[in-house]
């Protein structure tokens, strides 16, 4: 066995002769960004080895596919520095090996912006307390706690043998002149304890595949008490989620492990929350979970595998209730944990949860409910029918398989601006320690990119570099051979490095924008619509879109820009509203009944439509 330690750590594993190093790392815990899921395609799990040490060659030597994804095309770095890929350097001895920052799995909490919304709330759970008379001959504790709480609760059913072993451990349950009972549905009981209780706590949860979150909500008082958010440490498998489908079909065991993976960082976030509101974990009575299809069947343990092939169906579309304790949850064990429905295969509990936060008006009118990620989901809302679709769009969107992509976290620009006469103007993220140099560009950074340089008159409709323009920015790549913008030189950078967005970065951008765009386009032949009211951008990357930018690149169909609203994390606040009241739930049911599911791989015309979406520019006015 080798050793090898990752800097800067240190943080040391064993590895067996010839395994990855991107294996040692996520078995030793280490977060390596690695968007393609370490399939060799990518180039972003880069390390850094001292090519001067004679350790560097405990690496097995780079293959032409490696160096072709290294900076510059070679192993060399900056001075005696140098950089390997992860996924396909092999390990045959003790190494040493640093992982630079933008290789990094962000441990900063995405940003993710909720609504709060006012309503009459109806949790899934109550407390109820019962006075219990005194003991009289042969009368059990249970026969006196039974026949309480049928007359304060007539629908309530017995409690059951393991509630009342877990009461039978108080010290004053035989004497106590009252209890108070935990009911889930005014019917089954979860808890019993000795006194009178009043705390009644439950959790929501946003299961993005970029980021989780959080929500500690007090149930009685209707208010959040605690939120907290962090990245997604399956990203380590893979930034989209088909990635993690393709890990669990090459080794069945990985689903456990990405099961793990997830339900140990919903605990940690949990636990963190209860610890700063001073909530005692037994007190948290409800849980509600929304995410995407891939990630609701990870977080059950269920297999995926039915959707990365065709049909691409999940396992079962309806919602429902799976006992925390089953999914190793750290909350009160019996607690439920209610899932919303799923509509197919790409179109989620989160997209249903989104649309929960939309008012009547929404459903009357001519309105579009967006939320762009790896997955663009679409909701259609034309006088009272709902439409629905999801597009590929591509990790491109937050930020990953671009050349200086990052996620948006300190460091990252988010907002570009270039002038005809050659200046560039950057807002970079900022974060604790760090000023506005900038390291990479984060999915709203991209896209302010493109819609900058299609300003400026650098970038053709066509997508590709006018190298007729005369602007500083715009160079050859040496290696490549093609056109490429450098936003900031190495000089400027956090990184050392210059940070460009090339020609390939503008053709993903232009494949993600062309599948988004089609399906809107799609929808609305599908409604007859022909101008849409209103547009609404859901989710933390639609937050922080200038809507100005969608419609310079025609990602968006011709409205005025007062028509575009960001709705914010519209699925973690869907989450919420279902927490807080059961007829959320039964809400989002009914929606699951009615929504129209539209398959674009269906459509004849979905190739023309997208070929024809390819172009840069705004959208002729309706």
């Amino acid at each position: 066995m080798s050793r090898v330690t990752f800097l800067p750590g240190p943080v040391t594993a064993e590895a067996g002769p010839g395994e990855r190093l991107l294996d040692v790392a996520r078995r030793a815990g280490v977060g390596l960004v690695a968007d393609c899921g370490g399939r060799g395609k990518c180039g972003n799990c880069r390390v850094e080895v001292d090519l001067s040490d004679p350790p560097s060659a405990a690496l097995s030597a780079p293959t032409a596919d490696e160096v072709r994804l290294l900076p510059g095309g070679a192993p060399g770095g900056v001075g005696s520095r140098g950089y390997r890929l992860a996924c396909l350097a092999r390990v045959h001895g003790d190494v040493a090996v640093t992982v630079p920052p933008e290789s990094q799995v962000s441990a900063s909490p995405p940003r993710k912006p909720f609504t709060r919304h006012r309503i009459r709330i109806h949790p899934a759970v109550s407390r109820v307390t019962v006075g219990l008379d005194p003991a009289s001959s042969g009368e059990t504790l249970g026969d006196r706690l039974g026949r309480a709480l049928a007359a304060a609760r007539p629908r309530s059913r017995p409690v059951p043998l393991d509630v009342l072993a877990e009461l039978s451990l108080q010290a004053d349950a035989e004497g106590t002149p009252e209890a108070t009972a935990t009911l889930f549905q005014g019917r089954d009981v979860l808890q019993v304890r000795p006194g009178r209780r009043q705390g009644l706590f439950g959790v929501a949860l946003d299961l993005g595949t970029t980021s989780l979150v959080c929500f500690l909500c007090d149930l009685v008082a209707d208010k959040i008490v605690a939120v907290r958010s962090a990245a997604n440490p399956q990203a380590a498998y893979g930034e989209d989620v088909i990635s993690r489908v393709a890990a669990v079909q090459r080794d069945p065991a990985k689903l456990r492990e990405l099961q793990e993976l997830l339900v140990g960082a919903v605990n940690a976030l949990v636990a963190d929350a209860a610890a700063e509101a001073g909530v005692d974990a037994a007190d948290l009575l409800d849980v509600v979970a929304v995410g995407n299809p891939i990630m609701q069947h990870l977080l059950l343990g269920m297999s995926p595998l039915s959707l990365g092939r065709a049909p691409y169906l999940p396992l079962c579309r309806q919602g429902g209730e799976v006992a925390a304790e089953r999914l190793g949850l750290r909350v009160f064990p019996r607690a439920q944990v209610h899932l919303l429905p799923m509509l197919s295969g790409f179109i989620g509990a989160d997209t249903l949860a989104a649309l929960l936060t939309r008012p009547p008006a929404f459903f009357r009118g001519t309105n579009l409910l967006v939320d762009v990620g790896t997955n663009g989901e679409l909701v259609l809302a034309h006088d009272g029918v709902l439409r629905a679709t999801s597009c590929a769009t591509g990790p491109v969107f937050e930020g990953a398989h671009i050349r200086s992509g990052m996620r948006a976290a300190p460091g990252a620009i988010e907002k570009v601006r270039v002038s005809a006469e050659g200046a560039v103007e950057l807002d970079v993220i900022r974060g604790p320690g760090r000023g506005s140099r900038p390291a990479g560009l984060c999915g709203s950074g991209v896209i302010s990119a493109v819609s900058a340089l299609v300003g400026a008159g650098v970038l053709r409709p066509d997508g590709a570099f006018d190298t007729d323009a005369e602007h500083r920015g715009l160079r050859i790549d040496p290696v490549g051979g093609v056109a490429e913008f450098v936003l900031a030189p190495a000089s400027e950078s956090h990184t050392g490095r210059d940070v460009v967005l090339g020609q390939w970065d503008v053709r993903a951008v232009q494949l993600g924008k062309a599948a988004l765009r089609a399906g809107i386009d799609i929808l609305c032949r599908e409604a007859g619509v022909e101008r849409l009211d209103r547009i609404y951008l859901a989710g933390t990357f639609g937050n922080y879109l200038d809507p100005g930018d969608l419609l310079c690149i025609g990602m968006l169909p011709a409205v005025g820009v007062d028509r575009i609203e960001a709705v914010g994390n519209a699925a973690g606040d869907g989450a919420r509203l279902a927490l807080f009241s059961t007829a959320y739930r039964r809400r989002a049911a009914a929606l699951a009944r009615r929504i129209q599911v539209v398959e674009l791989s269906l459509r004849a015309d979905f190739q023309e439509i997208f070929v024809n979406s390819m172009e840069l520019g705004p959208s002729p006015t309706a």
